[in-house]
C-alpha cells in the first residue's frame, strides 16, 4: 500500500512564509528510501506533498512537519513579543 499526503499552511504574510521555509529545509535535504517530500512556497502558503511506500512514514513525516511548524510559531511569535517589547520607551 503507498500513501500520497498534502498539506498546506497558511502564514500570516509573505516574509512568514519564507522564513517557515528556510527554517525547515535542513531538516528535509535527505529523506528514506521510499519516501518522497517535497516543499514549495508560493506567496503566504507552504505546501507540502509527502509521496511513500509505506502509509506509516507518510504519517509519522507529516506529524514531524506539524510539530516544526508548531515550534516555528511558538519561536517565532516569542521573538515578535520581544522585540515589541524592547522598542517601546518605558517613562522614567
Amino acid at each position: 500500500m503507498k500513501a500520497r499526503v498534502e498539506l498546506s499552511i497558511s502564514c500570516s504574510d509573505v516574509r512568514t512564509c519564507r522564513d517557515l521555509a528556510r527554517v525547515l529545509t535542513p531538516d528535509n535535504t535527505s529523506v528514506p528510501a521510499g519516501l518522497k517530500f517535497v516543499m514549495k512556497a508560493r506567496q503566504k502558503t507552504l505546501r507540502f506533498d509527502v509521496f511513500s511506500e509505506s502509509p506509516p512514514s507518510a504519517l509519522s513525516t507529516v506529524m514531524a512537519v506539524l510539530r516544526d511548524v508548531t515550534l516555528f510559531e511558538q519561536v517565532w511569535l516569542l521573538s515578535r513579543a520581544q522585540g515589541r517589547a524592547a522598542t517601546r520607551v518605558s517613562p522614567k
